[in-house]
């Protein structure tokens, strides 16, 4: 809790003159509080980099402010980023992946702000001397979608236009909310995530597609609900304990035929969530999010699901 306040008050409004600039004018600074100490940054940054998709460029994006460059991930897949489409991002030029950063393209795009995450920070101190960089690190954030836009507004300042998104937000909740009516209190769903098709995983409630469903008012099977891992890696041999009366499949082994096989196989079968059609496979680069853009992909499948 304290240091999601931290989040709340750490940007001083102080401005002061540096030599970001390669005019000769001033330009106007603030102090931003982070992860790894305190950067000077742009009042109003125009050339940014973030190195990250789903709790980085998204947001940026939702805020209506468009990087310069960003990383992408998964070569393997038919998208270059998890929530935001390819015409999105249209424009942004990639400087590699977020596990390696290409600097010397970095350095070429001139950035005057870099955001990346705390698992980066062994690339902390080469960016920073490129540019200001800051991290945002979601787990000092509680893992919340809402404070993590909030504290990039904040370092944008774009709070005015988090709070709109945010708000735009909730007008969906409610609006499901509404077209379920009785059946809101009435279901319980359940989410796995096919690593091969022998091999699932669960996520703790920690996780974007579970904070939805707690705004929302729809629950978690107990045994989801009550899972203390942040993953949690099982056999398909334990399929019937993940049973509800709508089940999610995400595919994230990045193979189609995985998740084919797994939607043939007898264990799926039997479950009743099965028997009644309601099983929903969903994909990566809608579900698999922590901003805005992909999280109302994620509520147009709802949308699609349970207002039948």
């Amino acid at each position: 809790m304290a240091l999601l306040l931290a989040c709340h008050h750490n940007i001083s409004p102080n401005a002061i003159d540096n030599t970001l600039s390669t005019s000769s004018l001033p330009v106007a600074t603030r102090v931003v509080k982070h992860a790894l100490g305190e950067t000077i940054i742009p009042v109003k940054p125009q050339r940014i980099i973030v190195l990250n998709d789903i709790g980085l460029l998204d947001p940026v994006l939702s805020l209506g402010v468009k990087p310069i460059g960003t990383v992408s991930y998964f070569p393997q897949y038919d998208f270059l980023f998890r929530g935001v489409t390819n015409d999105e991002a249209a424009g942004i030029e990639i400087i590699g992946t977020g596990n390696q950063p290409n600097i010397e393209r970095v350095i070429k795009l001139k950035p005057d702000l870099i955001l990346m995450r705390e698992y980066q920070k062994s690339f902390y101190n080469q960016l920073s001397a490129i540019a200001p960089t800051v991290v945002v690190d979601l787990p000092g954030l509680n893992y919340s979608f809402k404070e993590n836009l909030r504290f990039i507004a904040q370092v944008l300042g774009e709070s005015e236009k988090a709070e709109e998104v945010i708000s735009e937000y909730y007008e969906r909740v409610r609006k499901l909310q509404n077209l379920m009516g009785d059946r809101l209190q009435k279901i319980e769903v359940s989410v796995i995530n096919l690593f091969s098709e022998s091999v699932i995983a669960t996520y703790s409630e920690n996780e974007t597609y579970n904070q939805v469903f707690q705004d929302l008012g729809i629950r978690l099977i107990p045994k989801l609900a009550n899972q203390q891992q942040q993953t949690l890696v099982s056999s398909i041999e334990v399929l019937n304990k993940y049973d509800a009366d709508i089940l999610f499949v995400m595919n994230l082994s990045g193979n189609q035929d995985a998740a084919l096989s797994f939607l043939q196989s007898p264990l799926l079968s039997t479950l009743n969530a099965a028997q009644t059609n309601r099983v929903y496979e969903v994909q990566q680069n809608r579900w698999w999010t922590y901003g805005f853009l992909g999280i109302n992909k994620l509520l147009d499948d709802l949308f699609k699901y349970l207002t039948y």
